[in-house]
């Protein structure tokens, strides 16, 4: 474990963790953090204290981003940007705190590895994180909603993946456009931030039935909804 990180996770006070549970060699941690809340199941044959060490390392990483997060956004509040600009800087600051929850994540396992845990799930936001496994079987994600049907979204076997999803806001009304527009991407990719990057850079592409990626779009067309599953994505699914 690196030693500058434990001596600031352990002086951090755990303001932001609101349950920490463990059964076995099963461990559960839950709280707030980057605007949202996150949940952490470990599962590992932690050393008598290792618990506690686990819960400050935890702690401090998410601590030492929310208040990256802080200072970014008072900057962008100091900036005095025009009143034209509002819509700007708000969709900058969903950017900047989303792409912070991937780095979050990514951090998170640095510090699984640096205890020995090889079976872990993150969910913070709208990022997901697996290693290893449950139980001896992938880890089970369900899938954001579509809007398309009333049935329950599919099941995804995560293993050593992450998936993230990024959405952009439907147009309102009757104001849909001739071209077919992606309103969000579920994308999935070895670490939170490589997947962030995946599903950021297919929101602003034009939709094609063959997708290589292993994502699933929900697209916009004058005809209604529409989903395009990539062919990578397919055999992780659950049917």
């Amino acid at each position: 474990m690196r030693p500058a990180l434990f001596l600031f996770a352990l002086l951090m006070p755990l303001a932001l963790l609101v349950g920490c549970r463990q059964q076995g060699e099963w461990h559960q941690f839950e709280g707030v953090a980057l605007g949202t809340g996150f949940h952490i199941t470990l599962n590992g044959d932690l050393g008598e204290g290792e618990n506690v060490l686990v819960e400050a390392a935890i702690q401090g990483e998410l601590a030492s981003l929310d208040s990256q997060m802080n200072a970014y956004q008072s900057l962008l509040s100091a900036s005095r940007l025009p009143h034209s600009a509002e819509r700007l800087t708000g969709a900058i600051d969903v950017t900047l705190r989303e792409h912070l929850q991937a780095v979050a994540v990514d951090r998170l396992f640095r510090v699984f590895d640096d205890f020995g845990i090889a079976n872990a799930m993150v969910e913070l936001g709208g990022v997901q994180r697996a290693s290893g496994t449950s139980e001896r079987h992938p880890w089970r994600v369900r899938l954001p909603r579509s809007g398309i049907g009333e049935s329950p979204e599919p099941v995804l076997r995560l293993k050593d993946a992450a998936l993230v999803t990024r959405t952009v806001p439907r147009p309102a009304g009757d104001d849909v456009a001739a071209t077919a527009l992606v309103l969000s991407v579920s994308a999935v990719a070895a670490s939170a931030e490589a997947a962030d990057r995946l599903a950021r850079g297919l929101l602003d592409t034009t939709p094609d039935d063959t997708l290589e990626h292993p994502v699933r779009l929900v697209v916009l067309t004058q005809q209604g909804l529409e989903l395009h599953i990539g062919s990578t994505l397919d055999p992780l699914l659950e049917r």
